[in-house]
């Protein structure tokens, strides 16, 4: 996990600001929980499809670092050790924040749009300036800090991965995949549970991993329905 997290608040809820060496142990296992969390949701999704058999490699196996593409000598001797055609890493280079191109795009239509609609109905320059200065006061706290909009949580989360062949260590698959907080998957946990920052995030952590799943199998990546459906 990469993702630049520098605050335990910004991925999970606690009831008071701990100290920084608690808050430093605390953000080092959150992020091991999240990638066992990841690979856990990232092989049952595999599993469920029945088309690609997933082979969970050790943590450390042959010298391997979560994240990080292995060697060729590493794939080599993965290969001989568990028989597999290719060797899955990946990253989560973001996770409760996103990229800042989306939160600039999302503003800037948001703020368009309803230029667009105050000049038609007024034709106004100047309510149209003081439109755009309210909304850059009131709307880049909500775009840009990733929380609510009239109540809805985002928790964005970026999910990336990699397969390179056993036979010559080449790609031979790569995506990235950009999701916000699955309600259906959500509803699956306690409804006590389901307000916390780290369970939202989590909803869309596997939301994201089963679009991989979807997209190593030969399914679109996008959710419909049917992929949504949690059993």
């Amino acid at each position: 996990m990469t993702a630049p997290v520098r605050r335990l608040s910004s991925i999970a809820d606690i009831k008071k600001s701990p100290g920084e060496k608690d808050e430093r142990a605390g953000i080092g296992g959150a992020m091991r929980k999240i990638e066992n969390r990841a690979n856990e949701f990232l092989v049952g999704e595999l599993v469920k499809r029945n088309k690609v058999e997933p082979v969970l490699i050790p943590e450390g196996s042959f010298g391997t670092r979560i994240g990080e593409r292995p060697s060729q000598s590493q794939i080599d001797l993965i290969r001989e050790e568990y028989g597999v055609d290719a060797v899955i890493y990946g990253e989560i280079p973001w996770y409760g924040r996103t990229r800042l191109i989306y939160p600039i795009m999302g503003m800037s239509a948001d703020i368009l749009a309803e230029s667009v609609i105050i000049n038609s109905l007024t034709h106004s320059v100047s309510l149209v300036l003081a439109n755009v200065a309210f909304d850059l006061v009131t709307s880049t706290p909500l775009w840009f800090g990733g929380a609510y909009i009239f109540g809805w949580a985002f928790r964005p989360v970026t999910v990336k991965a990699w397969a390179l062949s056993t036979t010559d260590g080449k790609e031979v698959y790569s995506v990235t995949i950009d999701r916000i907080v699955d309600r259906k998957i959500l509803a699956t946990y306690p409804e006590q549970e389901r307000s916390k920052k780290e369970i939202q995030l989590e909803a869309s952590l596997h939301s994201a991993m089963r679009a991989v799943a979807l997209s190593l199998t030969g399914a679109s990546p996008k959710i419909n329905e049917e992929d949504n459906e949690t059993e």
